[in-house]
């Protein structure tokens, strides 16, 4: 048991017994004082009962983990969270690709962190990439792959929730104007119902007519983020619009579809809204900042932020606060209510 040299290599290797067994490992480097330090260092942990655990994080990858990580645990997750998944792990894995567990520490995890915000993007979206790996490591210590969680000791970020871009009133006539002409009018069609109901992307394109009752102006709208289904009341622009397009198609299937009848999938519709956008001569528009636009309207309008939640679908009214903007007349306003006079 001790250190040598194999002779096709200038590293240092080596050899020493556990439970009777010999096992032989390179110490990576040719220096001998190094090597000296390295092969002590595991002799402690030999001592310590430790070794098997240290060594089994060196034969696992991030890569390894992760490959489990999407067989096995992500398919038990709704869609919406896959592709959640998806994303982060198109930044986790250049990163990490290729480094075992064992060298994956507190500090290479820090060390992604800044590398993300030198790419820019939110910080929401540098927490749920930590959380997937937080996630990951926590799945690899249930399968006896590692001991530690690096992701343990990093703190997230506070989020950014300010409201995204919204459209003006202006943009709108010129948005509306361009929209007629992309996906046989459909594409005028989504945006209208997007700026009357505050709906989702993915609601819209899931919109059934055996979901709409017209008698009543209300239509079944479904999540896929909370998979469930909630009730959406019309105004008269939608009502109209749907009673219109009613007219000239069968009330069956997906309300949006193409010429072969298909729902319009959501990689269409947003190749469409970009041209729309350059057509119009507007930038720095998603289309999810027409959701952004109905909440700002509403707040401006006074609603109260449960109306302006129950709108929009909120979970949590700290997600609705950031619409609602209270000035000196409208807590005046409120607060006459509280008026008594007396003698």
């Amino acid at each position: 048991m001790g250190l040598y040299r194999r002779n096709e290599s200038n590293l240092w290797w080596m050899s020493f017994t556990v439970n009777g067994k010999m096992h032989r490992r390179p110490t990576g480097t040719d220096d001998r004082k190094l090597a000296e330090r390295i092969f002590a260092k595991i002799q402690t942990q030999i001592v310590e009962g430790k070794w098997f655990e240290v060594d089994k994080a060196r034969q696992y990858t991030l890569d390894d983990v992760m490959d489990r990580f999407m067989a096995e645990h992500a398919p038990t997750k709704e869609p919406k969270t896959q592709k959640s998944y998806r994303n982060c792990l198109a930044h986790l894995k250049p990163f990490f690709s290729g480094m075992t567990l064992d060298k994956i520490d507190t500090d290479a995890v820090l060390k992604y962190v800044q590398h993300r915000r030198t790419e820019g993007g939110r910080p929401g979206t540098r927490n749920r990439e930590l959380s997937m790996l937080s996630k990951a490591f926590n799945l690899a210590r249930l399968w006896k792959w590692t001991k530690e969680n690096p992701c343990q000791l990093v703190k997230r970020e506070k989020e950014d929730n300010e409201i995204g871009r919204c459209l003006t009133d202006e943009e709108e006539e010129k948005l509306i104007a361009a929209c007629k002409g992309f996906l046989g009018g459909q594409l005028y069609e989504m945006v209208v119902v997007a700026l009357n109901t505050g709906i989702r992307q993915g609601e819209i394109l899931n919109m059934k007519w055996e979901k709409i009752d017209l008698f009543r102006k209300v239509f079944e709208s479904y999540n896929e983020k909370t998979n469930s289904w909630r009730t959406v009341a019309m105004n008269e622009t939608v009502y109209d619009l749907l009673k219109e397009k009613a007219k000239v198609r069968s009330m069956s299937g997906y309300v949006f579809t193409t010429s072969e009848d298909t729902p319009i999938i959501a990689r269409n519709l947003i190749r469409s809204w970009y041209l729309a956008l350059k057509l119009a001569g507007i930038t720095g528009l998603r289309f999810h900042d027409l959701r952004h636009t109905v909440g700002t309207r509403l707040g401006r309008a006074g609603q109260d932020i449960h109306t302006i939640a129950c709108i929009l679908d909120h979970s949590q009214l700290s997600t609705t606060r950031r619409y609602v903007k209270h000035n000196a007349e409208s807590m005046r306003k409120g607060l006459s209510v509280l008026e008594r006079r007396h003698a």
